[in-house]
């Protein structure tokens, strides 16, 4: 599983979005910001990469 939190881009919104790959996630990321936030990632690529960049595993965000 798949994980963008908008707080991890220095966003303050709690709102975190998962799924099976990194495309669904970016696209429920952009669907979110879109809706939430007023910013549209489509229109800068800066923008998506930098979200890109932040999606994590599920596994890399827990703790043993």
């Amino acid at each position: 599983m798949k994980r963008f939190a908008c707080a991890d881009a220095g966003v303050v919104c709690k709102a975190q979005v998962t799924g099976a790959t990194e495309e669904e996630v970016l696209a429920k990321a952009v669907e979110h910001a879109r809706t939430a936030h007023g910013v549209d990632l489509t229109q800068s690529t800066t923008l998506a990469n930098f979200a890109r960049g932040l999606i994590r595993d599920d596994a890399e965000t827990q703790r043993p």
